[in-house]
C-alpha cells in the first residue's frame, strides 16, 4: 500500500472509485428504506433488488463502446458529472411527486446512473493498468478492491445511520449521493488523461464489435480458461451461504447463538476475508507459478468450505467461509491481472465486457437453483452436488494447468 500512498494519480483513482461505491450504496440504502414504506412493500422491495442485478447485465454491450473512447479518463469524469446530475434531480423531484408516481421516477434514475456506471467499469482496467506501470496490474487490482468492499460495506453502515439522523429525509440523501460522484469526478480530473489509441476499423469490424469480446474468448484458449474458472468459482461459492442461511433457521445447523446473530456473523467474517484476500493474500503467491498455486489453493478451500456443511456446525463453516473467502480474494485479481496480459489494449473493454455479464448472471441464477430446490429435495443433496462439481473443477484446473502460466 505504500507505493500506492505514494503515487498520486493512483491514489486519485482509488478516491472516485471508493467515492462512487459510496454514493451507490448510499442510495440503494434510501431506496430500499423508502420503498419499505410504501404499500405493497414486498412488491417495491423486489423492485429495487431487480433492478439493481441488471445493469451489469449489459457489460456485454458497453464493454465494445468503452474500448472506442480514447480518452478513459475524461469520459469516466464526465460519467460521473452525468450521475451527480441525476440525483440532484432526483432530489427535487421528491418536492412534486409522492408514493408510487416518486419511486418509478427515483428507481428508473437509479437504473440511469447505474447504467452509466457500467461506462466506467469497463474503462477502469485500462486507466488502473496504465497508472503506475512499475507497480503489477495484480497488486493495483487487489487494492482497488479492496477499497471497494470496504467503502461498500462502511456505506450501507454509514447511509442507514445518516437516514435515522435526517429522520429519513431523502431529499437531503439524493444531494449528499450528488456529492459523492461529482467529488468522484474531480479525483477524475486531477488523474488527467488516460489515452488509448483508436485501432483503424472496416465498416464489417464496426458492425461485429458488439461481439468482439466473445470471439476473442473464442480464439484465446487461456484467457476463456480463466473467463471459465471465474464463472465456476461463483456458481460453486454464491449458494453455500444462502443454504446455509435456510440450515439456521430450520435449526439443522448448530449455532450457539440466535439467527439473526448467526447470518451477521457469517456475512461479517466473509466481508472481512473478502477485504484481507486481495491486499495481504497476494503475497503469498509470488513468481511464475503465482496464478496456478492461487487457483489451486482456492478452489481446494472452497471444497473444503463446501464440504464443511456437513458438520452441522457453525464453528466450522466460519473458519472455512473465512480461508476460502480469503484465497479466492487473493486468487481474483490473479486471474483477472491473467486476462490483461493476454488481452490487447484495444479490446480490454470487450473482453472484460463479457466477463462481467458472466458474473453478473451466474450467482444469483445458482443461488435461486439451488436455494429454491431445498423447498423439493433437501439442502445437503445441493450441497453433495456443489462438493462434486468443486472437487471435478480442481481436477479440471490440473488437467488445464498449462493453460495458467
Amino acid at each position: 500500500m505504500r507505493n500506492v500512498k505514494n503515487n498520486q494519480k493512483l491514489y486519485q483513482l482509488f478516491t472516485a472509485d471508493a467515492l462512487s461505491e459510496i454514493g451507490d450504496v448510499f442510495y440503494y440504502v434510501a431506496l430500499i428504506t423508502y420503498a419499505s414504506q410504501l404499500t405493497n412493500s414486498s412488491l417495491a422491495i423486489s423492485l429495487v433488488t431487480t433492478f439493481e442485478f441488471i445493469p451489469p447485465v449489459f457489460s456485454i454491450i458497453i464493454g465494445p463502446i468503452a474500448d472506442k473512447l480514447c480518452n478513459k479518463t475524461k469520459v469516466s469524469m464526465i460519467v460521473n458529472i452525468l450521475q451527480c446530475t441525476l440525483y440532484l434531480i432526483n432530489g427535487l423531484i421528491f418536492l412534486k411527486f409522492q408514493e408510487w408516481t416518486l419511486f418509478g421516477l427515483c428507481l428508473t434514475i437509479n437504473f440511469i446512473s447505474d447504467t452509466l456506471g457500467i461506462i466506467t467499469q469497463e474503462m477502469e482496467p485500462i486507466i488502473l493498468k496504465k497508472l503506475s506501470p512499475q507497480i503489477s496490474y495484480e497488486k493495483k487490482y487487489g487494492w482497488l478492491s479492496a477499497v471497494a468492499q470496504s467503502f461498500s460495506i462502511g456505506g450501507k453502515f454509514l447511509g442507514g445511520v445518516l437516514l435515522t439522523v435526517m429522520n429519513n429525509h431523502y431529499i437531503f440523501m439524493s444531494f449528499i449521493n450528488a456529492a459523492t460522484f461529482g467529488c468522484a469526478a474531480v479525483a477524475m480530473a486531477l488523474i488527467g488523461n488516460v489515452i488509448t489509441k483508436k485501432e483503424t476499423k472496416n465498416d464489417e469490424d464496426e458492425k461485429n464489435c458488439a461481439l468482439e469480446g466473445i470471439k476473442f474468448l473464442k480464439d484465446n484458449t487461456k484467457v476463456r480458461f480463466i473467463a471459465v474458472l471465474l464463472s465456476n468459482i461463483n456458481i460453486v461459492l454464491a449458494p453455500i451461504l444462502p443454504i446455509a442461511y435456510i440450515l439456521l433457521a430450520d435449526k439443522e445447523m448448530y449455532s450457539p447463538v440466535n439467527y439473526s446473530m448467526s447470518v451477521s456473523l457469517l456475512t461479517a467474517i466473509d466481508s472481512l476475508a473478502s477485504i484481507l484476500g486481495p491486499t495481504f493474500g497476494l503475497r503469498l503467491f509470488k513468481g511464475k507459478k503465482a496464478l496456478i498455486n492461487s487457483v489451486m489453493v482456492g478452489s481446494i478451500f472452497s471444497a473444503i468450505f463446501c464440504l464443511s456443511i456437513f458438520t452441522r456446525n457453525i464453528y466450522v463453516l466460519m473458519l472455512t467461509l473465512f480461508l476460502a473467502s480469503f484465497f479466492i480474494g487473493a486468487t481474483i485479481p490473479l486471474l483477472f491481472g491473467g486476462v490483461i496480459k493476454n488481452v490487447p489494449e484495444s479490446k480490454i473493454g470487450s473482453v472484460n465486457g463479457v466477463i462481467d455479464t458472466v458474473l453478473a448472471i451466474t450467482p444469483p441464477l445458482s443461488t435461486f437453483i439451488f436455494s429454491s430446490s431445498v423447498q423439493y429435495v433437501s439442502a445437503f443433496v445441493n450441497i453433495a452436488i456443489l462438493s462434486v462439481f468443486s472437487v471435478c473443477l480442481i481436477l479440471i484446473i490440473v488437467k488445464n494447468k498449462g493453460n495458467l502460466f
